[in-house]
């Protein structure tokens, strides 16, 4: 993992203080529209920095508005990967999510990093905030790897937190070859080539025809 940093969360940042950035940034960049949100440090969160959670799509008729901009949502964010980085990391993460929140509580649009989250962060972009639409901490997330699988042809692999490859199911991305589950200091030896994001192919057990499956590591 990433050596702690000067000025960096080593000690977590206090849940009122994240509401103090989260109303920072509302103000700044979204007029104060944001409805107020429930902020939470995550221990099981480790494939991603932060997360925007909500319980049901942004125009759902089967909740009342108030719990679907209110309690139906909530940002977390990652004690393992965010612990010992510099606050800025902090600050883009939380910016990242609260764009995914206006996204769906002001333009009540599924969040994704399309056209319209791409615009508003390079607003924010444009006042120094350094947002991406992935995190670059990649070595964090895969010391938090514990399975793996590899092509037996071209030797591609896959590392995943969880065992979510199928070889019976799953083939190669890179050439349609067979996986084999193997340890990850296995996979690490014999090939340098790794896929965080592998788009895996899948074969129906009663259909030949492939489909294409992507896993959002």
């Amino acid at each position: 993992m990433t050596s702690p940093t000067p000025g960096s969360c080593q000690v977590l940042v206090s849940l009122p203080h994240l509401q103090v950035m989260w109303q920072h940034w509302a103000s700044r960049f979204f007029e104060n529209r944001l409805p107020a949100i429930t902020i939470e440090w995550s221990s099981r969160l480790t494939a991603s920095t932060g997360l925007f959670v909500s319980q049901v799509g942004p125009r759902s008729r089967w909740v009342s508005p108030a719990y679907r901009h209110g309690e139906g949502r909530v940002i977390r964010l990652s004690a393992p990967l965010l612990r010992g980085q510099p606050e800025a990391e902090l600050e883009r993460t939380l910016a990242h999510e609260m764009i995914h929140q206006w996204e769906f509580d002001i333009r009540k649009r599924r969040p994704s990093h399309g056209p319209t989250f791409r615009e508003m962060m390079d607003r924010m972009n444009a006042e120094g905030l350094g947002i991406t639409t992935r995190h670059q901490l990649n070595e964090n997330v895969e010391a938090w790897n514990r399975y793996a699988w590899q092509c037996m042809n071209c030797g591609m692999a896959y590392h995943r937190q969880r065992r979510t490859i199928f070889p019976s199911r799953h083939l190669c991305s890179r050439c349609r070859g067979p996986l084999e589950e193997v340890t990850v200091e296995q996979s690490q030896m014999s090939n340098s080539d790794l896929l965080p994001e592998p788009c895996i192919e899948a074969q129906s057990n009663e259909q030949t025809l492939l489909c294409q499956l992507r896993f959002d590591f």
